[in-house]
C-alpha cells in the first residue's frame, strides 16, 4: 500500500485583523505545498521523517497498541483535553530535542490515533514522510497545511482498509478539515478555522469567525510574488496592539476596523465577478485587476494606520508602484511576508526587474500561483 497526499498553504488576501473582531477576511491558497509520502513495510516500526524540523524516528507499533489501544485510553470524541494530555505524554516518552519537534511528534500521533478510534482504522507498520515548500512559523499556514496532510493520510489508509474508494469526496473533505481544526489547537490554542479550511478545499474563501466559511468555487487563479521581509514579528504582540489602540480610542478605531471590514467585502463583489467574465483577456479582467490593487493599496493604508506595518514592507510597497503594481502584508504585520498582485499581462522582464530589486534590499521572493487546489490524493 503505497501513496502520497500534498495541501497547499495560504494567505490573507484582505481584512487582516478586522477578521478577530467578526469582520470579513479574504484568504487564499498558496501554490507551495506540503507534500507526505506514505508507504506500508514489514518490520513492526512507524517511521516517521520530517526534514523541515529535522526529525527522524522509529516508534515500535507495539508501543502504539500497548499506549493506545485499550481502556486506559480517553476518547478524541469524549475527552479531547485529556485525549490530549495522553498523547502529549506518550511523546515525552518517544523524546525530542526542540519545540517544533515536540508539536509535529504530538501532531502525528495525535491524528494518527484520533482517526483511528472515530474510522477504525487498524495500525501496522508503515513509513511516512512529510516535507514542504512553506516556511514555518511564516504565517503561510504551515501548520495547517501540514495537519491537513496528515489527516488526510489516515482518512484514505482507512478507506483503504476498508475497501472502499476514496476521492476525498464533499463529505471526506468535511472530516479532513475538522480533524486538522482540532490538531491546529496543538500548534495555535485558538485557532480561528480558516487556515485548515483554505488548505482543505483551496480556492479563494469568504471568512468570518463563527461563520460558515465560503469557498468561491470557479474562483480565478491569481499571480503573485510572495516577499519575505525576514523580520521576526509576533502575531500575538501584533494583536494586542491593535486591541489595546481600538480600547483607547475607539472613536477613531472601530470606524477603521469598519472600513477593513467593506474592503473585504468589495474585494469579494471583484472576485465574484470576474468568474462571469468572458475568457482571460479583454478590458473588463484588466478593470477587475485595477479594482483589487486599489483595494489592496486601501487595505494597507488602513493597517499602517492600526501600526501593522512595517518600514520594510512600506518599501516593498513603494517599489510594487513603481512598476505599476499593488503590494501589501499578509498576516498579522510588523514584518513577515507581503504579496504583490501581478496583472495577467505583466510581462516577465517586469516581474524579473522587480525580484532583482527586492532581493538586492535584503528580501526573499518567490513567484507563485493563489487560489488553486486545496488537499490532493496522488496515487502511484
Amino acid at each position: 500500500m503505497e501513496f502520497r497526499v500534498s495541501a497547499p498553504g495560504k494567505i490573507i488576501l484582505y481584512g487582516e485583523h478586522a477578521v478577530v473582531y467578526g469582520k470579513t477576511a479574504v484568504a487564499a491558497s498558496l501554490d507551495l505545498r506540503t507534500t507526505l509520502e506514505f508507504k506500508e513495510t514489514q518490520d513492526q516500526i512507524i517511521r516517521l521523517s520530517m526534514p523541515k524540523v529535522r526529525l527522524q524516528i522509529n516508534i515500535p507499533v507495539a508501543d502504539i497498541q500497548n499506549n493506545f489501544f485499550n481502556d486506559c485510553c480517553p476518547k478524541f470524541t469524549d475527552d479531547h483535553e485529556n485525549f490530549y494530555l495522553y498523547v502529549q505524554k506518550f511523546v515525552e516518552k518517544i523524546g525530542y530535542t526542540n519545540l517544533q519537534q515536540k508539536l509535529a511528534l504530538e501532531a502525528f500521533i495525535y491524528l494518527l490515533i484520533a482517526v483511528a478510534q472515530v474510522e477504525g482504522i487498524i495500525v501496522r507498520p508503515f513509513r511516512v514522510s512529510l516535507d514542504s515548500a512553506l516556511a514555518i512559523s511564516s504565517g503561510l499556514g504551515s501548520s495547517a497545511s501540514f495537519a491537513v496532510c496528515m489527516a488526510a493520510c489516515f482518512v484514505h489508509l482507512s478507506n483503504l482498509q476498508k475497501n472502499k474508494a476514496s476521492i476525498f469526496s464533499e463529505h471526506e473533505l468535511e472530516k479532513i478539515s475538522r480533524f486538522a481544526f482540532n490538531c491546529e489547537k496543538i500548534m495555535h490554542g485558538t485557532p480561528s478555522g480558516i487556515d485548515n479550511s483554505v488548505c482543505t478545499y483551496g480556492s479563494i474563501i469568504e471568512f468570518r469567525r463563527g461563520v460558515t466559511l465560503e469557498p468561491i468555487l470557479g474562483a480565478m487563479q491569481m499571480r503573485v510574488l510572495l516577499v519575505d521581509t525576514r523580520v521576526q514579528r509576533s502575531t500575538k504582540a501584533q494583536v494586542d496592539k491593535v486591541g489595546d489602540l481600538k480600547r483607547k480610542y475607539p472613536r477613531i478605531f472601530d470606524p477603521v476596523i469598519d472600513a477593513i471590514d467593506n474592503v473585504s467585502k468589495e474585494a469579494l463583489e471583484v472576485i465574484r465577478t470576474v468568474r462571469r467574465l468572458p475568457g482571460v483577456g479583454g478590458e473588463g479582467l484588466h478593470s477587475s485587476y485595477q479594482q483589487l490593487m486599489t483595494l489592496m493599496e486601501v487595505n494597507q493604508g488602513l493597517l499602517a494606520t492600526c501600526q501593522a506595518s512595517h518600514s520594510s514592507l512600506d518599501r516593498i510597497c513603494a517599489e510594487a508602484k513603481n512598476y505599476g503594481l499593488a503590494a501589501k502584508l499578509t498576516g498579522a504585520g510588523g514584518g513577515g511576508y507581503a504579496y504583490i498582485l501581478l496583472l495577467p499581462d505583466t510581462p516577465n522582464e517586469t516581474i524579473t526587474s522587480i525580484t532583482k530589486k527586492l532581493i538586492a534590499n535584503g528580501y526573499l521572493v518567490t513567484l507563485t500561483n493563489l487560489g488553486g487546489a486545496g488537499v490532493q490524493l496522488h496515487t502511484p
